[in-house]
């Protein structure tokens, strides 16, 4: 690490800062108005000030050495003089001498060219050229030739006008002449007002009055192409960011992405500030040290000219924009790389095979520069992950965007209706998942102190109990021997920790968690380095967290009356009825071709045994990626002269009993084929409709394709088994909102309208929200590996059995009490989606809902816990698993 510089130098850095430049803009201003005794008040201030400011500027002089420019001592000069145009000369100097006293002061104004250096700068780099010398001197000669020629016509002719403004007078000279035809060309409001002149004289007018206008465009036509060459030379210097988040790769299609982490920043902008509850607590009560967070500053680093589009927004006034290659120092030294916290690198669609190795020589351009920062990069093909991490090194965490986009459309199958939670879990505007992590041996030494027992171990359910009542949701912990240090200018470290999800679970034995003391519902407080929960913003998961180091994030025990007893008691009789909607998962038909394929070909083979696909894709977009090497990613080679499958099909085994048939077709009817070959075998239970990249509008094409198999239902040309989950992928799922009117159960033959579902998702907007969470969030990459990957945790949706009309549920229930109910079955409820249709994620603590209208839980837990009603669930003895609450038997994994 390089040393720290001197103090003096650290505080003559701070002259360049914005708000000091200003301060000192101001007090210039100032100094020079005027006032009659202004500035005998307040000269005593400004020797101080600025003389202060002159010590530093000596300071930075001298330390630059030879390296300083000629502007640099000029403008020191200046310094230097404005200084003494402060002291009371006027006292020493005789009355002569004090006349040139008002310029000394005005030479202040000099100043300000310091502070807008940069632009004079360019600016005289762009006048000086000769091109523009040139058309500076091609005008300038023109307009004083014509006014030189005019005046000698009007001298020889000595033609009498009033050309002076005094009337007409027998003393005009030939100067006056000279500047009365200039004038006519320098504006059009002195063409002479009437015709009562002598017809020469309203010729000429006339005639220098129109060349003026044309001369007068000349100049400014040139003086726009002079503020472009200045704009264009501003986005060539460097941000002079520092502590900021950095984009690189296609910018200008990542409008969704900037917009994601704009509004993450803009929802935390209360964390901007330290609060004055915070430093009464630091202060009085030996709370942790406040802390605030920065302003949400963002370069992206792009291959074009024009920054784009959405840059012109409102909300994007903190984002800058530079052009430049990502593998060359230079460019990465326009956008601060060497200061950035965060960078997300993404890949560049454009480089076909090459995306990959594309990105890793940004990732090794950008670690040359800066090794602290964390590097979260978007890789394109799987098996390139080992790879990119090798390059970044540590803090380098890449991204396999198609693997998490197939297990999140596999979510969506196997788990139908969840689309709702996501809607508001994976955008900026609902509840998200945060983490929050101890820093320091102060605070892992107060989090020890909390354990309790022989072990020292804290509850988890009265942790959870108390993390509710500040608005989160306790879904996990982070454990490790290590305790999290941060040093000045990065992000928290997570690595080395181990998170441990639904503590309400054991662990499985001989995990690092269980190494570390883990059990169900018990943590260890001498190895308990942070926290995971839902909430709103990350300042509720911050504010308990503090609580928890004050000693107040552990509830007591609720007291045991007899109302309270019967409402726990009715409201685990209500949650034993929880179970999951049983699966009707068996084949599958997926319509299209995108780089999510493949994965979500992998994950249904994983989690649903035997299941058997029927893939549908189109010869064309081979411009993008040619077919055969579509068919390759999934499976299916091609001989060197052989024909794609074709409508005959080509069959290809699956893990665990699957099995896929592949077809493809050369026309652009997809759908129709795609009916035709799901005939040909037992009706589909789901069907997908892929967005594929290639096309003019991705959407329509989509809609299109849905519109098609819709029509196919309705004319009984497929048939289908009772029940259809349709899935359609779309950039923008407003714009396919309108498919829903269109595939009606009724018109479809189906039995009711929750026969056949719909689930619209913008795998676009999930995955410019997840590259932008897992760069804000430390650790929520790896909690969603587990939540969406095979074992762990998942995200459940169950239902309570229904009940008849005679035995409706008349009781009422609230998310408090339903979490207590469901500790006994290893489950952490986190949503509730009501009777129309509305979730509730993470539901402020208030009055109980109506049990009644409570259609299905979202709940964190493993799927054998909460077994779909009729499906074996798996008993003790027999690899099954118990959670275990306060009081519940332990379970092992």
């Amino acid at each position: 690490m390089a040393p720290r510089p001197p103090l003096l130098l650290r505080l003559a850095g701070g002259l360049e800062t914005r708000p000091v430049k200003l301060a000192l803009s101001l007090l210039i201003l100032v100094s020079v108005l005027p006032i009659q005794g202004l500035e005998d008040e307040l000269r005593p201030y400004f020797l101080a000030i600025f003389g202060v400011e002159l010590l530093l500027r000596a300071a930075l002089l001298g330390q630059r050495g030879r390296d300083r420019s000629r502007l640099d001592v000029l403008l020191f000069v200046f310094d230097v003089i404005a200084w003494l145009s402060f002291l009371p000369l006027e006292r020493l100097l005789d009355a002569h001498a004090a006349h040139a006293l008002p310029l000394l002061r005005l030479s202040r104004l000099f100043l300000l060219l310091r502070f807008t250096r940069e632009i004079a700068i360019d600016l005289y780099a762009i006048m000086t050229r000769r091109e523009l010398l040139e058309q500076f001197g091609l005008v300038t000669l023109a307009v004083w030739g014509l006014a030189f020629g005019a005046s000698v016509l009007l001298s020889h002719l000595a033609i009498p006008h009033d050309y002076d403004g005094r009337g007409p007078a027998p003393d005009t000279t030939f100067l006056d002449r000279i500047w009365w035809s200039f004038r006519q060309l320098e504006s059009a409001d002195n063409l002479v007002a009437n015709l009562r002149v002598h017809p020469i004289v309203a010729v000429i007018s006339l005639g220098l009055t129109m060349v003026g206008v044309f001369v007068t465009s000349f100049i400014i036509g040139i003086g726009a192409n002079v503020v472009d060459q200045v704009v264009r030379a501003a986005r060539r210097r460097p941000v002079g960011y520092a502590g900021h988040a950095l984009v690189i790769g296609p910018v200008h299609e990542a409008e969704m992405l900037v917009q994601e982490f704009v509004r993450l920043y803009e929802r935390h902008r209360s964390l901007r500030s330290i609060r004055l509850s915070e430093l009464w607590l630091w202060l009085v009560r030996r709370g942790p040290a406040p802390t605030r967070h920065a302003l949400p500053r963002m370069a992206l680093l792009g291959t074009e000219d024009d920054p784009p589009a959405y840059l012109y927004a409102p909300r994007m006034r903190w984002v800058s924009y530079r052009k430049g290659d990502s593998a060359q120092p230079e460019a990465l030294g326009l956008v601060g790389a060497a200061g950035a916290k965060r960078a997300l690198i993404l890949t560049r669609p454009d480089a076909g095979p090459d995306a990959d190795a594309v990105t890793a020589m940004a990732v090794s351009s950008f670690r040359m520069q800066n090794r602290r920062g964390h590097v979260f990069v978007e890789v394109q093909e799987s098996k390139n992950r080992d790879l990119i991490q090798a390059v970044g090194g540590p803090g380098t965490y890449p991204l396999d965007m198609q693997r998490f986009l197939g297990f999140f459309l596999c979510q969506h199958l196997i788990t139908p209706g969840v689309e709702s939670l996501y809607t508001d879990l994976m955008t900026a505007d609902g509840s998200e998942f945060y983490t929050h992590v101890f820093l320091g041996d102060d605070e892992a030494r107060a989090v020890a102190a909390l354990g309790e027992g022989p072990g020292g171990e804290l509850s988890f359910s009265r942790m959870a109990r108390a993390a509710y009542q500040a608005n989160v949701i306790l879904a996990g912990v982070f454990l490790g021997d290590d305790v999290p240090e941060r040093r000045e200018g990065e992000l928290v470290q997570v690595e080395g920790l181990v998170q441990w999800l639904n503590p309400l679970l054991d662990p499985p034995e001989g995990s690092p968690a269980w190494a570390l003391g883990a059990r169900a519902g018990r943590v260890p407080a001498r190895r308990l380095r942070g926290l995971i929960g839902v909430s709103a913003t990350y300042a509720p998961l911050r504010r308990y967290g503090r609580e928890l180091l004050m000693g107040r994030g552990v509830a007591a025990e609720p007291a045991a009356t007899v109302g309270a007893e019967a409402s726990r008691a009715w409201a685990e009789a209500w949650a034993a009825t929880l179970s999951r909607r049983r699966s009707h998962l068996e084949r599958v038909l997926i319509v299209g071709y995108s780089a999510a394929l493949p994965s979500l070909l992998r994950a249904l083979a994983q989690f649903v045994p035997g299941i058997e696909v029927t893939l549908v894709l189109g010869e064309r977009g081979d411009e993008r990626m040619p077919l055969a090497d579509r068919l390759a990613s999934l499976g299916v080679t091609l001989a060197p002269d052989g024909a794609p499958p074709g409508p005959d099909g080509a069959a290809l085994p699956l893990p665990r009993g699957g099995r896929a048939t592949v077809y493809t077709q050369r026309g652009h009817d997809l759908a129709s084929l795609a009916v035709r070959c799901a005939a040909r075998g037992a009706p589909a239970s789901a069907a997908v409709f892929l967005s594929e990249p290639e096309g003019l509008d991705r959407d329509a094409r989509t809609a299109m394709r849905l519109i098609r198999f819709a029509r196919a239902l309705e004319s009984r040309e497929l048939a289908h088994g009772g029940r259809l989950h349709v899935l359609a992928e779309f950039s923008s799922v407003a714009k396919g909102e309108h498919v829903r009117s269109l595939l009606d159960a009724g018109r479809c033959g189906f039995a009711g309208p929750d026969r056949l579902l719909l689930s619209l998702v913008s795998t676009e907007r999930i995955k410019n929200y997840f590259m932008v969470h897992s760069a804000f969030v430390p650790g929520v990459t790896t909690l969603y590996e587990e939540l969406l990957g095979e074992g762990g945790q998942d995200l459940l949706r169950v239902e309570p059995r229904p009940h008849r009309p005679a035995e409706q549920a008349h009781g009422a229930i609230g998310l408090d009490e339903l979490r207590a109910a469901l500790e006994p079955r290893g489950a952490i409820p986190i949503a509730l989606e009501l009777d129309d249709g509305t979730v509730l994620l993470n539901p402020e603590p208030g009055p109980a809902l109506a049990a009644a209208r409570v259609r299905a839980v979202y709940a964190l837990a493993r799927s054998q816990d909460l077994a779909a009603e009729g499906e074996q669930r798996p008993g003790e003895g027999d690899g099954g698993e118990r959670a275990r609450g306060e009081d519940a038997q332990r379970i092992s994994a």
